[in-house]
């Protein structure tokens, strides 16, 4: 499990509760009657509980949340109020308050912090385009970066999908490729990826890529076909929040440069068509802008 499946079970209780005040206070007809103490058993204590609930979420997650959510959390957290114990307790004399103060908070927030994390992908997006741009640039400029890759080129498509893996990581980015039963597979292990401790720990972002050889212009498409049905096989529950879940890359590793075709779309998926050159000649950037 991870923190944004986890901050969605939160978000529902939020929601949840915020529901059950809104009805009871509707059957209240304007009146501040209470006689079943539905604020003192049922509202209050459950506002207790996502406190708790999110103390527990601030603790777990707070190395891998993005920053401006990690500064939300604290800033809700460290307020008075959610520091004391019982703060919602059922004070007959301050019950209405306490739920209107409980429920007006968590309101606000979840509303807050929902923003704050709705660009996660974007971001992991960002850091992939700008990984693969910066790996061309550095061949280009680099004598014993191309020539690693050179060499990797005359080698084994299983170099380069090694050294491509190692230099996106060192943008965050943790790349995989998907094995013949739909899982996940380290590209530089060339292992399953049976534990995701290490990628929430220390990455920013989970994506899928698929890297084939083009030695020839005449057998790009041919190479990008195979590169998408391998991808297409890839089947594992989405590490939300971190992986790039409509977005899978299919990495053409040529000598020269070649012109890409059109990024293909199906469904809810994007394959992105990227030509990483180990020969380029004079400088290029050679990724093209997702649309």
């Amino acid at each position: 499990m991870n923190w944004l499946i986890d901050w969605q079970a939160i978000s529902v209780q939020i929601k949840g509760i915020l529901d059950a005040g809104f009805f009871f206070y509707s059957a209240l007809h304007n009146s501040s009657d209470d006689p079943r103490s539905v604020k003192k058993k049922v509202l209050l204590p459950n506002a207790e509980k996502i406190v708790g609930n999110l103390k527990d979420f601030s603790e777990k997650y707070k190395s891998v949340l993005p920053n401006v959510a990690v500064e939300r959390l604290n800033s809700f957290m460290d307020k008075p109020e959610m520091k004391e114990s019982g703060f919602f307790k059922p004070d007959v004399l301050w019950e209405s308050a306490n739920v209107q103060f409980a429920l007006t908070s968590l309101a606000a927030f979840q509303s807050e912090f929902n923003y704050l994390i709705a660009d996660t992908e974007l971001i992991a997006r960002r850091l992939t385009e700008r990984a693969f741009i910066h790996l061309q640039r550095s061949i280009v400029v680099d004598e014993a970066i191309r020539k690693k890759w050179k060499t990797a080129f005359k080698t084994h498509e299983t170099k380069c999908e090694k050294l491509g893996a190692l230099h996106l990581l060192s943008h965050g980015v943790w790349a995989f490729k998907a094995d013949a039963t739909g899982g996940k597979t380290d590209l530089i292990l060339n292992e399953p990826l049976t534990s995701l401790t290490n990628i929430e720990s220390t990455a920013d972002a989970l994506v899928l890529t698929e890297w084939k050889l083009v030695k020839t212009q005449s057998e790009l498409n041919a190479k990008i076909q195979e590169a998408q049905r391998q991808a297409e096989i890839y089947s594992s529950d989405v590490l939300g929040g971190m992986e790039l879940r409509n977005y899978r890359y299919l990495i053409m590793v040529s000598k020269n440069r070649i012109e890409m075709p059109t990024d293909i779309i199906k469904g809810v998926t994007k394959y992105r068509h990227i030509n990483i050159a180990v020969d380029p000649g004079s400088p290029s950037v050679v990724a093209k802008k997702s649309k």
